[in-house]
């Protein structure tokens, strides 16, 4: 058999084994995917910018902690944190000014940049959210996801059982209308598109969040916007693997293709 039709033919194959029931452990193990933590620690962050090197314990920053509360335009565009760990340059000082953290940690809103709390954000391990976690989810009774959270934060908001704030320095700010959706074709042969909502991510985002640092402009222009670079945290990765639903739920962005 010559090379092309071997090659021809993996291709089949391995596009047929995707789109068959029960492939999603498979799946995992054919990308490479990073293990899921447990449900109360996915999101969860390591920012150490300077702390370390300034021997400070570093902090470890829960989203879901925030995420009922405040959407994520809040903080990834009126307060300027950058879409990327440790890239924001936060300092003490900037915080006790009320910049970042400190828009909200005030010691009104939330408990303030004060010597007694500094345990409770530089904790320097992760905290054992387990039992916090669960009472959060039974109290707002939120809807169920198979990864992630486990939480599905997007039928949550839709279902109002969470109402976030979108926005802090203009706390009247509401979403632009914006309802463009669109199939984006998979580059392997026989896997079904992916599936586009602008009006589901205004929910939470601006425009300029993705726009035109991730993703150009003009409808399909951006280049090698491949899976595997999504792998690697670009495009769609840069929140998908890490705080917003993660890629072992191919399904929500594929929906033809079956688990």
């Amino acid at each position: 058999m010559r090379d092309s039709n071997r090659f021809s033919l993996v291709l089949l194959v391995l596009s047929l084994w995707m789109v068959l029931p029960g492939h999603s452990r498979a799946q995992r193990d054919f990308f490479d995917l990073p293990p899921l933590p447990p449900p109360e620690a996915f999101g969860d962050l390591r920012i150490d910018r300077v702390s370390g090197e300034n021997d400070v314990k570093p902090v470890y920053f829960s989203h879901w902690t925030h995420r009922s509360a405040y959407t994520c335009r809040v903080c990834h565009f009126e307060l300027g944190f950058e879409m990327q760990t440790n890239l924001t340059e936060i300092t003490e000082s900037a915080n006790r000014k009320g910049e970042f953290c400190g828009a909200c940690h005030d010691g009104e809103t939330a408990f303030g940049h004060t010597e007694e709390n500094c345990a409770k954000c530089h904790a320097g391990s992760p905290a054992d959210r387990r039992k916090s976690f669960r009472q959060f989810r039974k109290s707002l009774k939120l809807p169920e996801a198979p990864f992630g959270n486990r939480i599905d934060w997007v039928e949550a908001l839709e279902s109002g059982l969470i109402q976030p704030r979108n926005g802090i320095l203009d706390p009247d700010f509401e979403p632009i209308p914006f309802n463009e959706e669109f199939e984006v074709p998979a580059a392997w042969t026989l896997i079904p598109p992916a599936d586009f909502s602008h009006d589901i991510h205004l929910q939470w985002l601006e425009c300029s969040n993705c726009h035109p640092d991730i993703f150009k402009i003009k409808k399909r222009a951006t280049e090698h916007f491949l899976m595997k670079h999504i792998l690697e945290g670009k495009f769609c990765g840069t929140c998908h693997m890490t705080v917003a639903f993660p890629l072992d739920d191919c399904q929500r962005c594929h929906p033809d293709m079956r688990r």
